[in-house]
């Protein structure tokens, strides 16, 4: 499993069921949530920030180079 640690310089697509969508910041996610919570248990825990429903399609890793990450 992939977790938040292992990515923590990516950032993760959010497709929601309600059709909405968004991209979050892994690096932000570490913030509050255990660096070992893997990508699977981050998506199934987040509710669309729109309009609050739970649920999602699919949701998707992006690669940031470290040197863009940092900055």
């Amino acid at each position: 499993m992939t977790t938040l640690i292992t990515v923590q310089h990516n950032h993760m697509s959010l497709f929601y069921d309600c059709g909405h969508s968004e991209m979050l910041a892994v690096k932000d996610l570490h913030k509050t949530l255990d660096p070992q919570t893997t990508i699977y248990q981050v998506a199934d825990r987040t509710r669309c920030t729109r309009c609050g429903q739970k649920g999602y399609k699919d949701f998707r890793l992006h690669f940031v180079c470290k040197a863009r990450a940092d900055q």
